[in-house]
């Protein structure tokens, strides 16, 4: 993540009264008082940095936000760009309570021998019951005891994994990999044809496009938002100069699933907003019908213990994840991996010596990962850092999670991550006082997460949000329009990308340069701090954002 020099690796006020507004300039410091009339404001603190080479997205005036009189007051940029609303993440798109599964099928602990066959039995068992109307078929329930699996096991639709508290435990065996997957591999796949949008700059935040034909969308539809990324904008926020022969290079982008909530002529309404801005001049966007194959829905695992240790004793557990050794040793160390998968959970699981834990992919959406702790994460000497935590997908909520280890992502997002995503009311500890612990965007634009309440308690814990420049695979700027509300750690780092932001509110911490920012050809802009060292009011924007929503 970092800014942190590292190996190759993988692709946490007082209110004042009166209509008034005031900007002080001393040195580095400005304050400014959000005006409303006749209302109570909250008074942020700014923190600019004078020196710095390139200008706001507006060019002026940053996105920021206010509670005023109860309520969130949103004051965009001069481009209209706003920090987005999160409260569409997870389940259901909105972070609801996953339904309860009855149990259709018990199994106790087996006899010393491999479980994964009888308990993928029970599953597929489970899997060929008729659907209720929630959409859930049953629950497999494991019993009390140990649990070995030496092969993911597969959960269809409808169909739950649920132990019986901490005292069932799923015991890795073999080759490192993923204890359960939910969701296949299968990609965005365009139906029909593309729709153009016309808007010569959707800004972030956004939830409405204007089309040349919205003729074929409907309400209650699903479609794509295609973003793609275009030499003329990777060359705009000079990824192009990437050494070594890791210069971005034009791909499909950005790839916003959304559900059509409502249309207007040729204007379409989305049930959760545009994350990255989609401006013609660096290619625009498009809007397309799609499938996806072996999507899963209505799926999840539940009250249980897991412990990897057994996986620590392969001869490629330290073996670096690259191009050719895919999901390699700690990387694949995993509880599950969440793939071609909508509006499934995990929850109230514990787990112990994983290398990582939990890995949702770009092709998931609307999922709830929550009351989690991934404990005694297990690292080999010499390995660059692997995730506890790693979105890819969109509209991902994770929540009230716990981390231990050293030289651990936290809490983090991978390549071009679409967003909205949360990470919220979590913590991380070192197993070390120095031990690293580090969250934040990960690589190439994870776009539009909030990281939310979290603290990182280590002497080398840090938010980061910054231009890694050729570290990892040339991963450069990290992420973008990244929200940090009300987290703790011993430094943070929060830099903004050319035609783009990332805000900092209540962040608690030492602010210190990016690792790379000497070998950048160009200074990097500070991202917009506000109010730092001073937690903010509401405690936490997720909450209140959901909150307002209902």
């Amino acid at each position: 993540m970092g800014t942190r020099r590292q190996r190759r690796e993988p692709a946490l006020d007082q209110p004042t009264k009166g209509r008034h507004s005031r900007t002080m300039s001393k040195g580095r410091i400005t304050a400014i008082c959000v005006a409303g009339a006749l209302a109570t404001t909250t008074v942020v603190w700014v923190q600019n940095h004078e020196d710095a080479a390139q200008a706001t997205p507006a060019g002026s005036t940053p996105a920021t936000l206010a509670l005023v009189n109860g309520k969130l007051s949103y004051t965009p940029d001069g481009l209209g760009n706003r920090i987005p609303d999160f409260s569409g993440a997870g389940y259901k798109g909105g972070g609801g309570a996953a339904p309860q599964a009855p149990v259709v099928e018990r199994l106790s602990e087996g006899k010393g021998g491999n479980d994964t066959s009888r308990i993928q039995a029970a599953i597929d068992r489970a899997a060929q019951l008729k659907p209720a109307a929630d959409g859930m078929r049953g629950a497999v329930l494991l019993g009390a005891g140990k649990f070995r699996v030496s092969a993911s096991l597969k959960l269809p639709s409808g169909v739950v994994l649920r132990g019986s508290g901490t005292d069932t435990v799923l015991v890795a065996q073999g080759v490192p990999g993923s204890l359960v997957t939910i969701g296949g591999d299968g990609a965005y796949t365009r139906t029909g044809k593309r729709a153009t949008i016309t808007t010569p700059y959707v800004p972030v935040g956004a939830t409405k496009i204007t089309l040349d034909d919205a003729s074929s969308f409907k309400v209650g539809e699903q479609l794509v938002v295609q973003r793609p990324t275009t030499q003329e904008w990777i060359h705009a926020i000079g990824m192009d100069k990437i050494p070594g022969g890791e210069a971005w290079t034009p791909n499909s982008g950005i790839l916003a699933a959304r559900t059509v909530v409502a249309v207007s002529g040729n204007s379409v309404t989305l049930d959760a907003p545009i994350t990255t801005a989609i401006d013609q001049k660096y290619g625009g966007g498009t809007a397309w019908h799609y499938t996806l194959a072996g999507r899963v829905s209505n799926a999840g695992v539940e009250n249980l213990a897991a412990d990897a240790t057994a996986f620590t004793h392969d001869p490629n557990y330290g073996r670096p994840e690259d191009g050719k050794n895919k999901d390699a040793g700690a990387f694949a160390s995993r509880l599950v991996t969440i793939g071609a998968a909508r509006d499934v959970w995990v929850k109230d699981v514990r787990l112990t010596h994983f290398g990582s834990g939990f890995y949702v992919n770009d092709n998931a959406s609307r999922v709830t990962i929550e009351r989690a702790s991934d404990l005694d994460m297990d690292v080999p000497d010499g390995l660059a850092p692997p995730p506890a935590f790693m979105i890819g997908g969109q509209q991902v909520l994770v929540r009230d999670t716990t981390v231990t280890g050293d030289r651990v992502h936290a809490w983090t997002t991978q390549a071009f991550a679409a967003g909205p995503n949360v990470f919220t009311r979590s913590a991380a500890t070192s197993l070390t006082p120095g031990g690293q612990v580090d969250a934040g965007p990960h690589m190439r634009w994870g776009s539009g997460t909030l990281y939310d309440q979290l603290t990182i308690k280590s002497s080398d814990g840090a938010f980061i949000a910054a231009n890694a420049w050729d570290g990892g695979t040339g991963h450069g700027w990290q992420g973008a329009n990244n929200v940090f509300w009300n987290t703790k750690a011993a430094t943070y780092t929060i830099l903004a990308p050319p035609t783009a932001n990332n805000w900092a509110f209540g962040i608690t911490g030492k602010q210190v340069p990016g690792k790379h920012d000497d070998e950048l050809p160009t200074k990097p802009a500070p991202g917009t701090i506000v109010s730092p060292g001073k937690p903010m009011t509401p405690a936490s924007l997720y909450e209140q954002q959901t909150a307002e929503r209902n």
